[in-house]
């Protein structure tokens, strides 16, 4: 083999090595996250203490454990309008045993009222939450089949779905995020977390992600990141333009102070409204969000 010959060699065989050692990105199903928000909204509305809260807990829990997550809860109760609800935040821990680790969370509970129903006599009944709640879990449901199906991760990570996000007094911080506030009380991690991504409200067929006002103001860093993900992967739906401050389950981390963001489309016209149905929401949208949050894990 000649000098020539022998340098194209060794050109050809770094390349191949260095393909070889990139991290190959796991593909995200947005159809098969779309179906997974259908399955929710098949248990009807998922408010506290109702019957449709129980089958989906039961659901998701089963869910996580057939995906091989060590799967822990946390049973609270709290009152609300006089009623006693009993609560339940489900985590579900992949690579338990790994002491970085990465938190993505949801809520699966749905409002009790619709009392943003343009008809008045709709206003305290329970609404279907298809975006508001099942669109976040969905993601996070696909997320964990992906990682129960990929090679090992050098880091480990949390999956948490929240309850009792959703039974808040409108214009007042009272009773909203009571799971992610427990979670952040009562969980012990091994060292705190590299980083804590909620996902809500993500689900909407119009899709426009804009930087929310909490997150950036104390984790800009993590935004940054997460945002030149999408604009690498030519994601239009998330936008830089700096949205509002809204209180939700990321909150009570970052008054721990924790890294951590919300990944929320809060331009949803059938917000706590009986019209929040899987019709309004759509597979593609669902898909941006976890190619997104899949890119962000497996670039670790």
């Amino acid at each position: 083999m000649n000098k020539k010959m022998y340098l194209i060699f060794l050109f050809l065989l770094l390349v191949f090595a260095l393909i070889s050692c990139a991290k190959k990105i796991p593909q995200f199903n947005g159809i098969k996250a779309y179906q997974y928000l259908e399955k929710q909204c098949d248990f009807g509305t998922r408010n506290p203490n109702s019957e449709g809260h129980l089958l989906c807990k039961n659901y998701l829990i089963n869910f996580l454990e057939e995906a091989g997550a060590e799967v822990k809860t946390q049973e609270f109760t709290h009152i609300i309008r006089g009623e006693n609800y009993q609560l339940t935040n489900i985590i579900a821990s992949f690579y338990p045993k790994r002491r970085n680790r990465l938190v993505f969370g949801a809520h699966w509970d749905t409002r009790p009222w619709a009392d943003l129903d343009s008809i008045k006599a709709n206003q305290n009944t329970p609404i279907m939450g298809a975006n508001d709640a099942a669109s976040g879990v969905a993601v996070l449901m696909e997320l964990a089949e992906i990682l129960s199906k990929n090679d090992p991760l050098t880091h480990g990570i949390d999956i948490v779905f929240f309850d009792g996000e959703d039974a808040g007094t409108a214009g007042t911080e009272e009773n909203w995020c009571l799971g992610s506030a427990y979670f952040v009380e009562n969980y012990e991690f091994n060292t705190e977390p590299q980083a804590v991504i909620i996902v809500d409200m993500i689900g909407d067929a119009d899709l426009q992600v804009e930087i929310e006002g909490f997150s950036y103001k104390n984790s800009p860093e993590l935004v940054t990141e997460i945002w030149k993900i999408a604009e690498g992967l030519n994601i239009k739906s998330f936008d830089t333009k700096l949205s509002n401050y809204i209180f939700d389950d990321h909150y009570p981390f970052l008054e721990k102070g924790y890294n951590a963001i919300d990944i929320i489309d809060f331009d949803y016209p059938y917000w706590h409204t009986l019209e929040d149905t899987p019709d309004k929401c759509s597979a593609e949208s669902l898909q941006q969000i976890g190619d997104v949050l899949v890119k962000f894990i497996y670039s670790k």
